[in-house]
C-alpha cells in the first residue's frame, strides 16, 4: 500500500513515515498543497494522511473534488482536539487526534484497508451465489472435543477456526455474539443465521470517520447478551485488532473479567488471537480460565 502524508511539520512527517514503512507500506510526504497534488499524480497513493491544522490544509479536499477527473482517494484527517472535520466531504473516512500513538495510526490504516477490500469484493461480486454460502459443519462439537459451558482460546493468525466453531454452536441451538471490528453486514453474509449477531466495535460516525467502542462499553454489551439468552456463546474473531486499539494489558484484563464473572447460566467464550508478541504471562492469563483449542488436533 502507498500512503501519502501531507503535513508542514517535518517532525510529524518523519514519525508517520517511520510507522508506515515499519508496517510494510510505502510512504511519501508533502509539505504544501501543490506538493501533495504532484505526489498524487506521480506517487499514486492508496491513502492520504492530511493535517487539517495546516493553514490551507482543507483546501486539498476542494482541489481533489474539483480536479478533472475528481481524485477519489481515502483521506485520514489529522487534527487537534476539538478541530472540526468537514461533514460534506466524502473523501474523509478517518481521523486521528493529536497527540496520536503508533497504535492509532496502525488501527486507522487497518480500518481503511479493510473498507477498501470490502468495497472491492462488493464491486467484483455483488451477487452471492448459493454455492458460496458457508457449508454446514461436517463434524459435531463433541467430535471436536468442544462442549458448551466451557471457554476456548485459539492461538492462530486466521479467524477461520473460530468461525467453524461458531457455525457448530449455531447448528446445536446456541445463540452467538461475534465481537468484531468487521462490518456487521460482513458477519451477517458470512453466517446467514438468525441465531448469530455481531457486536461490531468499529462504528461509522457522522462525517464518515470511524470510532471504536471502549472496552467498558464492550463488556456491558456482552454481559447484557449473556443475560438475555439461554445458551449464549461469545466469540472474539480477532482479538489482536482490539489489542492494537486498547493495549495488551487492558484487553486481556477485559476478556479475563468477562470469562470469570459469575452468571446465572452456563456460557461459552471463544477467543481467536495471533500469539505473536504475547508473553508467557499473557498466555497464562487467558489459559487460566480457558482451554487451548488446537483445530489441527480435531
Amino acid at each position: 500500500m502507498r500512503i501519502l502524508t501531507v503535513d508542514d511539520n517535518v517532525a510529524l512527517q518523519d514519525i508517520l513515515t517511520e510507522i508506515i514503512t515499519d508496517a510494510g507500506s510505502t510512504a511519501e510526504s508533502a509539505s504544501t498543497m501543490d506538493g501533495a497534488l504532484s505526489s498524487i499524480e506521480n506517487f499514486h497513493p492508496n491513502m492520504i494522511f492530511l493535517d487539517i491544522d495546516m493553514p490551507d490544509g482543507l483546501s486539498l479536499l476542494d482541489k481533489m473534488h474539483l480536479h478533472s477527473p475528481p481524485i477519489n482517494i481515502p483521506v485520514i484527517a489529522i487534527r487537534s482536539w476539538g478541530r472540526q472535520i468537514p461533514q460534506d466531504s466524502s473523501l474523509v473516512i478517518g481521523r486521528i487526534e493529536k497527540p496520536f500513538t503508533k497504535s492509532d495510526v496502525l488501527a486507522t490504516i487497518s480500518s481503511v484497508r479493510e473498507e477498501m477490500a470490502e468495497g472491492n469484493e462488493q464491486s467484483i461480486a455483488p451477487i452471492k451465489h448459493a454455492e458460496a454460502a458457508p457449508r454446514a459443519p461436517r463434524t459435531t462439537l463433541a467430535e471436536r472435543g468442544v462442549a458448551f459451558g466451557r471457554s476456548y482460546v485459539i492461538f492462530q493468525k486466521s479467524p477461520d477456526a473460530v468461525s467453524d466453531l461458531v457455525s457448530m454452536f449455531d447448528a446445536e441451538g446456541c445463540s452467538v455474539m461475534i465481537v468484531t471490528t468487521r462490518k456487521k453486514k460482513t458477519i451477517i453474509e458470512r453466517f446467514r443465521s438468525n441465531n448469530i449477531k455481531a457486536l461490531t466495535l468499529k462504528v461509522k460516525l457522522l462525517g464518515g470517520h470511524f470510532n471504536i467502542y471502549g472496552l467498558g462499553t464492550m463488556i456491558d454489551e456482552v454481559e447484557e447478551f449473556i443475560m438475555n439468552n439461554e445458551r449464549p456463546v461469545v466469540a472474539f474473531d480477532d482479538l489482536n485488532k482490539i489489542i492494537d486499539r486498547n493495549g495488551m494489558n487492558s484487553t486481556i484484563e477485559a476478556v479475563h473479567q468477562l470469562v470469570t464473572d459469575e452468571y446465572d447460566r452456563e456460557r461459552t467464550f471463544l477467543v481467536s488471537v495471533d500469539p505473536a508478541g504475547f508473553t508467557v504471562k499473557d498466555k497464562e492469563i487467558l489459559l487460566n480460565h480457558m482451554i487451548h483449542y488446537d483445530p489441527t488436533e480435531g
